[in-house]
């Protein structure tokens, strides 16, 4: 059949060149229309809920928002777990489904879930329930600072000039300004003249709202025309609310300005936002899912200069945190890799092969592979990534190997004196089965990844489909398109056999000399065998654990946390001298603070925050991501010893965040006890000082904040004719303020705040003196009323399964994640629990854990997938054990390499453990099978075998160097992002390296036995 099909295409070689040439005008196109990112298009299945409802307690914010909502979310379909967090005035929810779950239904589900409960939540609460998706983080950040234009003119022109322009750019999906001073109108009411009109802020603020409005009346048809009546009016100009009546004292009218002042002010800050050390305005802007990083970031910088010409005098807008230069670093690296590796390859075959066209035509593959890869990529929707890319440089050495192999055989064909078209068709029959079998055992091997869930498996889709689309392609072009090349351009060679034969015999004496001698010394080869397993066993404990390779990616995070009720301005005064130490370091060349609030959709608390730190790029510092932060770690630790900090790569903190592990070490204590767990988790973060590693190290539950307790009498109340609820509402709008109205100014609105003066309300002393007027005219001071005082009182309670719990929290520096727990568990053995209160680990590790037991059974089926394919190929059961028997002789190499380079057992570094699975098989495939060849032919066992290996040594080698200097720039790279694969280079060296030398050596011997009895139940036939 394959003869056939090769003489059919030998006759119609124009139109075979003219369908390669479309296939790489379509990779070519597809590659131009891929998107780019830095990592694959994640998708969680979790669903966020953020509850807000003003400034109540957090105690009550559980029992009125947090349960309800709990409890709702639990009955949505296949939830597995649900974690909350409660701080003052609002919820935050994590809910985590079961892998594959639809997230599109689930999130529809949660939606309905509440929307049935939403009534007996409170009026005052907003909800907002958003899949958690990398959408929730921005990929571009702009500073914008002025020093002469004022604060409330530069948020509108922010907010409603430059956010609403930069929302037209493709790709772009939000843009969020992020400000801790936004503009209002306040109306600072005195106390003294409400006491002496015997009226309440309240009753200002409700006139203020009933005259400063719009309504429709009626319509009125005037000469054919419907005329509207509006009124009773409203106000865009502050002064005009002075004339507003608010109340009436006798027949004589209380207007406004007889009460109040009016001016343009802001609201009381929450957060504060910082640009580079100086009180400034932040623009996040987020891309839309499958859009491009790098166009987005170019379309939005090009808009940027537009916008430039357009502000006024003295605006400074800054790029402070841009994604897409982490992607372009990253692609140019590791495109800079690929190119490198195949440098190496063309050079191994013209040292082999020692002919310019036989090495074009073998590598000609290279680019055709490619090309097909990134038209399969363009197909299923995938993106030019570093995981993606990553697959096709490690497919640079495989799907080279078959074109190698058929190249090098149709060089022996010629030296026997065949023609080019002959010597074509003859190298693909000899060699057609064994190149499908052994490509074959090379594919079956990605066949269970998609088992793997999560972060991980999500990552090894992407290399896979990229690795298992070139190196499939690679197998069409081997078996019916390198042998047509071939029979064009080798037709003008000439060859001599003899020659050629005497010089191979020759090259190969010293392979003879030694299979020889492990064929008649069987017992030692075994004993060496032996003795390689028990080695093997030995530094099998020596080898680190972790979960993803950590990458350089030129940014990071740094939260930091002051003790609890700090206030917003002592924090803020703390993060300053933050800030000093960060403009200290000269590899810092931008930051942003939040305080206040955080990068993503979370609940956070005024004592509270995170600083986006940007570094100059690889090429212009000497210090690593890593190097820096732990400088700055120990520098915050020293001169400011009262805020805790934590520092993340910035990608790494989004990705923990986005699977709910915070950070890679997390020991939560259960219970419904808050001071028995409490004591048990600091007990825990005590013990835990003394572990090697551990950094950050941090409860996450803070400790009790102040706050003033107003009980409120009924009976007192009632002798005003007030409720408990009308004098709150009093003192709420006397302190906090309350928005009453609001005034268009221009094409936007403006709040309108009633409230007292600041000296009055930020006074603590006023708080009991606090005139409360009641409906029959009197008024007593809120003392006299209500009881006050000052308690401590929870500020933030977590909880899982509707269990409350406690964490203590650490990153890892400078060891492996799996012994560090080890050293925890130990640790915390001796620790004897209260009744109630239990302990487990999470985190990263338990990430770690769950993906390490699905890439082991990926590692067994693979075998077992290997071994199927070798059972079709030989038709027996045992010759395919003899090569498959390598594979654990073959770990030490895997074992010698990532001791030797320090380098962890990871989700990276396991991959090339499952990949290594179908490559070590494919030498052993090309040598057994012509051994078998040759044995059919009438030679004996052992002369077969020793043919084979002499004959299949050449092809072995080329093969086997092509992979390892295809692999040798991804592990000595580095650029950004080579990170991520440099762990599953190292493991494929390592491992191929011994894995070559041993399929020489004892695939022969185990294979003799074999071979030895199908020749006696040969004879017996």
């Amino acid at each position: 059949m394959i003869t056939q099909i090769l003489q059919f295409l030998l006759k119609q070689s124009r139109a075979l060149y003219f369908l390669i040439v479309l296939i790489t005008i379509a990779g070519a196109l597809a590659f131009q229309s891929l998107p780019s990112d830095v990592y694959p298009e994640l998708a969680f299945p979790r669903i966020a809920v953020i509850g807000t409802v003003g400034d109540i307690a957090p105690d009550r914010v559980l029992l009125t928002v947090t349960r309800p909502l709990e409890e709702a979310a639990s009955q949505a379909y296949r939830v597995r777990w649900i974690r909350s967090k409660t701080i003052r005035g609002a919820s935050e929810l994590s809910i985590e489904f079961q892998p594959g779950t639809d997230m599109n239904f689930a999130w529809q589900q949660v939606q309905a879930r509440i929307a049935e409960i939403r009534a007996n939540l409170p009026p005052s609460a907003s909800l907002i329930v958003e899949p958690v998706t990398p959408a929730i983080f921005p990929v571009l950040n702009y500073n914008i600072t002025s020093d002469s234009v004022p604060e409330s003119e530069l948020y509108n022109t922010v907010r409603y000039e430059i956010e609403p322009r930069l929302l037209q750019v493709p790709g772009v999906a939000r843009a969020i300004t992020q400000a801790g001073k936004i503009p209002e109108i306040a109306v600072q009411v005195d106390p003294e003249k409400l006491a002496a009109y015997k009226i309440s802020i309240v009753d200002v603020a409700t006139a203020l709202t009933r005259t400063n409005q719009i309504e429709v009346l009626g319509r009125v048809d005037d000469r054919y025309k419907q005329n509207l009546i509006v009124g009773p009016g409203e106000s865009i100009k502050p002064e005009q609310l002075y004339d507003l009546v608010v109340s009436r004292s006798g027949s004589e009218p209380i207007y406004l300005k007889d009460i109040a002042t009016i001016s343009k002010s802001f609201r009381d800050p929450l957060s504060v936002i910082s640009a580079d050390g100086k009180e400034g305005i932040v623009v996040n802007i987020f891309r839309q899912p499958s859009s491009n990083v790098v166009a987005v970031s170019d379309g939005v910088a090009s808009e940027m200069e537009r916008i430039k010409t357009t502000l006024p005098a003295g605006v400074k807008i800054g790029k402070a945190y841009d994604q897409s230069r982490l992607v372009r670093q990253a692609l140019a690296s590791i495109l800079k890799e690929i190119a490198i590796g195949i440098a190496f390859i063309i050079a191994i075959l013209f040292a082999f092969l020692r002919s310019w066209k036989s090495t074009l035509v073998a590598a000609l593959t290279i680019p055709l592979c490619a090309a097909a890869a990134f038209a399969t990529m363009a197909l299923l929707h995938q993106s030019l990534n570093l995981m993606s890319l990553g697959g096709l440089a490690i497919a640079l050495g495989l799907v080279i190997d078959d074109a190698i192999v058929i190249v090098e055989n149709i060089h022996r064909q010629l030296q026997k004196g065949l023609t080019s078209n002959q010597a074509a068709i003859a190298a693909v029959q000899e060699l057609a089965g064994p190149v499908t079998s052994s490509t074959a055992t090379t594919l079956v091997v990605f066949l269970p990844l998609g088992l793997i869930s999560g972060v991980a498996g999500q990552f090894v889709i992407a290399l896979t489909i990229t690795l298992a689309s070139a190196v499939a392609f690679s197998l069409f072009l081997a078996l019916f398109v390198v042998p047509i090349f071939c029979a064009q351009v080798m037709k003008q060679e000439s060859h001599n056999a003899n020659k050629t034969e005497a010089s191979n015999d020759q090259k190969g004496a010293w392979y003879r000399r030694v299979l020889r001698t492990s064929l008649r010394h069987p017992l030692v080869a075994g004993l060496s065998a032996t003795l390689i397993l028990v080695t093997t066993y030995v530094l099998f404990a020596r080898i680190g654990t972790d979960f993803l390779p950590e990458m350089d990616e030129g940014s990071y995070v740094l939260d930091y946390l002051m003790p609890a009720g700090t206030s917003l301005p002592q924090t803020d005064q703390i993060c300053q001298q933050i800030e000093k130490i960060l403009g200290k370091t000269p590899e810092v060349m931008a930051w942003t603070r939040r305080t206040g609030a955080e990068l993503g959709l979370f609940a956070t608390q005024p004592n509270t925050g995170d600083i986006l730190v940007v570094l100059r790029p690889h090429d212009q510092r000497k210090r690593s991501t890593t190097e820096v932060m732990d400088e700055q770690r120990s520098k915050i630790a020293e001169r400011i010893p009262q805020v805790e900090t934590e520092f993340h790569p910035i990608l790494a903190d989004q990705l923990n965040d986005l699977a709910g592990a915070g950070n890679p070490v997390e020991i939560r204590v259960f219970g419904e006890d808050r001071e028995a767990i409490r004591s048990v988790a600091e007990t825990i973060e005590t013990k835990l000082k003394s572990v090697r590693g551990l950094v950050d190290l941090a409860l996450t539950s803070q400790d009790n904040a102040p706050q003033f307790d107003i009980q409120v009498d009924p009976l007192r109340a009632g002798r005003l004719l007030l409720t408990p609820l009308d004098v709150t509402d009093q003192v709420k709008a006397s302190f906090l303020g309350q928005v009453a109205t609001q005034m268009r100014q221009g094409d936007k609105f403006v709040d309108v705040r009633v409230r007292l003066p600041d000296k009055i309300r930020f006074n603590p002393a006023m708080i009991g003196q606090l005139q409360i007027f009641g409906k029959n005219g009197a008024a007593l001071p809120l003392n006299s009323i209500a009881t006050i005082s000052q308690i401590n009182s929870e500020v933030e309670i977590l909880r899982e399964h509707q269990q409350r719990y406690v964490s203590v929290e650490a990153s890892i520096e400078g060891r492996d994640l799996g012994s560090t727990v080890d050293e925890i568990r130990t640790v915390l053995k001796p620790i004897s629990l209260p009744t109630g209160v239990s302990i487990t680990i999470g985190g990263i590790y338990l990430s770690q854990q769950e993906s390490f037991q699905q890439l082991l059974l990926v590692l067994l089926l693979a075998t077992a997938l290997v071994y199927l394919m070798m059972i079709i190929q030989f038709r027996s059961f045992l010759q395919p054990l003899s090569i498959l028997l390598v594979l654990p002789l073959g770990m030490l190499g895997v074992e010698l390499a990532l001791i030797g380079t320090g380098t962890p057992l990871n989700v990276s570094s396991f991959m090339g453990l499952i990949l290594l699975v179908g490559l070590v098989v494919k030498n052993g495939i090309i040598l057994l099978e012509y051994a078998n060849r040759l044995q059919d032919r009438g030679l004996s066992p052992e002369d077969a075998l020793v043919e084979a290996g002499i004959i299949r040594l050449r092809p072995i080698l080329m093969t086997t160097l092509c992979t390892l200097l295809a692999l040798t720039p991804l592990w000595l790279g580095h650029g950004a992002g080579s990170e991520l694969h440099r762990p599953l280079a190292i493991t494929v060296i390592g491992g191929l390296s011994l894995s070559t030398l041993f399929t020489l050596i004892f695939v022969p011997l185990l294979s003799r036995f074999v071979m030895r009895v199908r020749s006696e139940a040969t004879q017996q036939a």
